[in-house]
């Protein structure tokens, strides 16, 4: 390896590392494609939203195109090929990795301070009946501990108190998550989830932070120490330490990219493609490309805000706006909603980027669209008509029929 990257030869190490750099597979993907799709990520995001789809179906669509969409919660939760534990925020992880995370879960459970502690403090009555109840009934969800007759809960932030006992037994491992029922967990103890056979030697923090740190170096393709802490979520300390311990046992290289501040890092051998392939997709706003807001300004030169949670006369892209990915860059972005009763995917707005060609741009759109929309089933795509005319039609004109 070279000691520095150009940022177009950094762009093009991060796709082929995130799965985004080779041609589509002919037909649907099967099971093996999306378990191998989870291992090479690292972590899944996981996300509520589904006025498109769920996050996580998003960012596989991505890489493996059409598939059953219910073959992932397969591989997850019928063979335990992965778990749900946090990764980067809320998270499906390899089931290799749950050792760990087990120092993760060992310093919750002793935590002395914090919300946690203050829950355990005025919720203690509740963890031995809540633990019996799973124990004797099997999985269950925190709306089976829900009072019939209680008042009725409707913000997220608002929950009843068993919910927080098993978010708590959840975040120590004393519970896992057996499987989901319309997208809602359903809570097991951790030894009915884990798969026989799985090694859960629990590591050091030290140890622990090193091994995803150099997952992290994997699954990114190159990145500064800031980008590898926050795959994880690591704390930068633990981070820095791990750094030093991998370069110095040959296991990470330190590269300069161009443009780039601070050095970076990544796996000794890395192959920079010399071309990409992947056909233009639309990308999650928790896609594992671009959830480091910074990084990618940095690598893409986009600059990406996510305006969910912007009130609706202050957005300026869309609700839920998906970055359109083409030829290695980020060349528009567009506000997709998947209208499930009209039978299409609607194109609520689109604003291409400065750098790119209008056509090419506008053209990439409408395949990733199209693409998608295969993928969720809509039998049709559509622009809608907040989008400037011009752009609509010319958005119109290259829409497949």
């Amino acid at each position: 390896m070279p000691d520095a990257l150009s940022i177009d030869q950094a762009r093009r190490v991060a796709l082929a590392a995130q799965g985004l750099a080779a041609p589509a597979r002919a037909g649907r993907a099967g099971p093996a494609t999306l378990r191998a799709t989870l291992e090479r990520l690292g972590a899944i995001q996981i996300d509520s939203i589904n006025v498109v789809a769920r996050s996580h179906e998003l960012v596989l669509a991505a890489r493996a195109g059409p598939h059953d969409r219910a073959a992932f919660d397969r591989v997850v939760y019928r063979r335990r090929a992965g778990f749900e534990y946090w990764g980067h925020a809320a998270s499906f992880l390899p089931m290799a990795s749950f050792r760990l995370c087990l120092p993760r879960m060992r310093r919750l459970t002793q935590a002395t301070r914090g919300w946690w502690v203050d829950i355990r403090r005025r919720h203690q009555h509740l963890y031995g009946p809540v633990l019996d109840r799973i124990r004797t009934e099997g999985p269950l969800a925190a709306s089976a501990f829900r009072d019939p007759d209680g008042p009725r809960r409707g913000s997220w932030w608002d929950w009843a108190p068993a919910k927080h006992v098993l978010e708590d037994l959840f975040d120590c491992g004393t519970l896992l998550v057996h499987d989901r029922v319309n997208f809602e967990r359903r809570y097991d103890l951790a030894e009915r989830v884990l798969p026989p056979g799985l090694d859960t030697s629990e590591p050091t923090a030290a140890e622990a932070a090193a091994e995803l740190t150099l997952l992290a170096a994997r699954a990114l393709g190159v990145g500064t120490a800031a980008d590898l802490a926050d795959y994880y979520r690591l704390p930068s300390a633990d981070t820095r330490a791990a750094l030093a311990e991998l370069v110095a046992a040959g296991l990470l290289q330190q590269v300069a990219v161009e443009g780039w501040a601070k050095p970076a890092y990544l796996l000794p051998g890395t192959r920079v493609p010399r071309r990409l392939t992947h056909a233009p997709v639309l990308l999650s706003p928790f896609d594992s490309l671009v959830w480091a807001r910074e990084r990618t300004e940095r690598l893409f030169g986009f600059r990406y805000r996510l305006e969910v949670y912007v009130p609706a006369g202050k957005r300026v892209h869309g609700y839920y706006t998906m970055p359109v990915l083409a030829d290695g860059r980020l060349v528009a972005r567009v506000d997709p909603k998947h209208d499930r009763q009209a039978d299409r995917l609607l194109l609520r707005a689109l604003h291409l980027e400065p750098s790119a060609d209008p056509a090419e741009a506008v053209a990439a759109t409408a395949a990733a669209a199209a693409r998608l929309a295969a993928h969720l089933g809509a039998g049709r795509v559509e622009a809608g008509d907040a989008m400037p005319a011009a752009l609509a039609a010319a958005l119109r004109a290259t829409l497949p029929r």
